[in-house]
């Protein structure tokens, strides 16, 4: 793993632990099961241990993080430069740990949480950005991407600025959509 790699598994890996520092704080104010999954209609449908909440979610959510960068970066055999696309989906865990954390713990205190909206927020923002960087893959590092593999760089032009475009729109009708839920 790379030098430039290796420190940004680190810091993100410690973005995702952080929040058990406030799980530490709060975990005598927690009631000993805590909301875990919500409805459309924002009401929680399932549960889990506290325990399980303020230190197994941000430990799960570290390991995915290893396990997305190591894969990335083992993927990157030829060390190019990667799209900045991927770039962006680095920080895409740690900042969804910290969300989903905050929402679970605002929930058990009663706090009123906006679970729909807060949804949409984050990834009609994930879908804009990733549209927005779609166009600018370059054909020799994107055309590995796609399975079928596309050969002619005319039809992958073509294929990003569709994806592109499709991706700004829902990610536009999401942060709409936040307005109504």
């Amino acid at each position: 793993m790379k030098k430039n790699n290796l420190k940004i598994l680190i810091i993100t890996v410690i973005i995702c632990l952080l929040p058990m520092l406030l799980g530490i704080v709060l975990y005598n104010d927690m009631p000993d099961y805590m909301a875990i999954h919500f409805n459309i209609n924002s009401m929680p449908d399932n549960y889990a241990s506290k325990n399980l909440v303020l230190f197994g979610l941000p430990l799960i959510m570290a390991f995915f993080q290893c396990f997305c960068l190591i894969v990335t970066n083992i993927y990157n055999k030829s060390n190019e430069k990667f799209p900045k696309v991927i770039k962006v989906f680095y920080w895409f865990i740690p900042l969804l740990t910290v969300v989903i954390y905050l929402l679970t713990i605002s929930f058990s205190f009663g706090l009123k949480t906006y679970i729909g909206k807060t949804v949409c927020l984050v990834l009609g923002m994930m879908f804009i950005i990733i549209g927005n960087y779609m166009p600018k893959i370059s054909f020799d590092t994107g055309k590995y991407l796609f399975h079928p593999r596309i050969n002619d760089e005319k039809i992958f032009r073509k294929v990003v600025k569709i994806m592109g475009y499709s991706f700004i729109i829902l990610g536009i009708v999401l942060l709409i959509l936040m307005l109504f839920v």
